[in-house]
C-alpha cells in the first residue's frame, strides 16, 4: 500500500535541479525496496507486539522524522482551510488503510500481503473509473480481471487451513486496506499539484496517527486489545520504530525523488517490484515460500500491473 498519487513532479519543486535519470530510476527502486522489505519486519515485530500498538510506533515514528524535515527544508505551506480540510484524508491512508492492513498481517503472511498490495494500481483505475467516471477501455478491464485472477489463486491455498501458511480473514483484511489505500489516491490525487507533499504528507499522517491511537484506546478500554509492550526488548522497539521510517518517510521521500526526473508511469513501473522485494525478503528472514499455484497468481498480478503502467503512458 504505497498510497501515493503518481501526480508527477511536486508543486514548487520545478526550480530545483532535477536528478539525472539514471539517479531517478535507482529511487525509485529503492522506494520499492523499502516498501516490500518494510512488510517483512512489520510481520517480524508482529510476534512480539499487538498490531495496533506497532502502528502507533511506526507512524510516530515517520511523522517524528517528516516533521523535522519540514522544519529543515522549511517548505511553503499555509494552515488553511483547504490545508486541514486535505489533511482529513489521512484518514483513510494511513488511518483506515492501514489498521485494515496491519491487522491482516498479523493473520497472514508477508509474502501475501505484499503480492495482495501490488494490486492497488488497478484498484484506483476501477475506482477511478466508478467514482470519477474516467474512461477505462477493454485492455484495462481485462488486465484488471487477469489480477483478480491472481489474487484469487494468492489467497486460494489460504482458504483451506491444511494447505496455506496464511488466513483468509487476513488475506481479506489486507485486501481491504488496499482499497482504502486506492481511495486515498482517488481522493488526494490534485491535492499534489496544489500543496508541497511533504508537509501534506506529514499532516496527513499526523491524523493518521490520531486514527489510530483513538482506535487502540477504544480497544483498550473495551477490553478487545492490550498495549503488549511489557517485556519487549529494545532492539524489537527499535526495529519498530525503524519500519516506520523506512515505510512511510524514507519510501515516500525517494518515490518523490524519482518524480522529479521521471514521468509517473515510468515511476509506477517501478513500483510493481514492491512484491518481488517482498517474497524474497520473506523467504530470507521469515522462511515463506509459495506454492506453485501462488507463483501463478504472483505472476499475473505483477504482469497486469506493469502492463497497466505502460498503457497509462501510453
Amino acid at each position: 500500500m504505497t498510497g501515493i498519487p503518481g501526480a508527477g513532479a511536486p508543486a514548487g519543486q520545478g526550480a530545483r535541479p532535477r536528478p539525472g535519470h539514471g539517479l531517478a530510476i535507482l529511487a525509485a527502486i529503492l522506494s520499492a525496496a523499502c516498501w516490500g522489505s518494510a512488510t517483512v519486519m512489520s510481520k517480524g515485530v508482529l510476534a512480539h507486539m499487538p498490531p495496533m500498538t506497532l502502528l502507533a510506533i511506526q507512524l510516530t515514528a515517520s511523522i517524528t522524522v517528516l516533521w523535522l524535515a519540514v522544519l529543515v527544508l522549511r517548505p511553503h505551506v499555509r494552515l488553511d482551510r483547504p490545508t486541514r480540510r486535505a489533511s482529513l484524508s489521512g484518514l483513510l491512508e494511513p488511518g483506515v488503510a492501514y489498521t485494515f492492513g496491519i491487522v491482516g498481517l498479523a493473520l497472514t503472511t508477508a509474502s501475501n500481503a505484499a503480492l495482495i498490495g501490488a494490486a492497488e494500481p488497478l484498484l484506483i483505475l476501477l475506482l477511478a473509473w466508478l467514482l470519477l467516471k474516467e474512461r477505462i477501455g477493454p485492455p484495462m478491464l481485462g488486465l484488471a480481471a487477469l489480477a483478480t485472477l491472481g489474487i484469487v489463486l494468492v489467497i486460494a491455498p489460504d482458504a483451506d487451513a491444511f494447505s496455506g501458511q496464511g488466513s483468509l480473514v487476513g488475506d481479506a483484511l489486507v485486501l481491504a486496506g488496499t482499497f482504502f489505500a486506492a481511495l486515498y489516491v482517488i481522493a488526494t490525487r490534485r491535492l499534489v499539484g496544489r500543496m508541497d507533499p511533504l508537509p501534506l504528507s506529514a499532516l496527513q499522517q499526523s491524523v493518521g496517527l490520531l486514527w489510530t491511537l483513538g482506535v487502540l484506546a477504544a480497544a483498550l478500554l473495551l477490553g478487545l486489545a492490550a498495549l503488549g509492550l511489557d517485556g519487549v526488548p529494545l532492539p524489537v522497539l527499535l526495529l519498530a520504530a525503524a519500519s516506520g521510517v523506512i515505510q512511510y518517510a524514507l519510501a515516500f521521500w525517494l518515490y518523490l525523488f524519482a518524480l522529479q526526473s521521471l514521468p509517473a508511469n515510468v515511476a509506477g513501473f517501478c513500483l510493481t517490484l514492491i512484491p518481488v522485494f517482498g517474497i524474497a525478503a520473506a523467504y530470507a528472514f521469515l522462511g515463506e515460500a509459495l506454492s506453485g499455484v501462488q507463483w501463478l497468481g504472483a505472476a499475473l498480478i505483477i504482469v497486469s500491473v506493469a502492463i497497466v503502467s505502460r498503457l497509462q503512458g501510453d
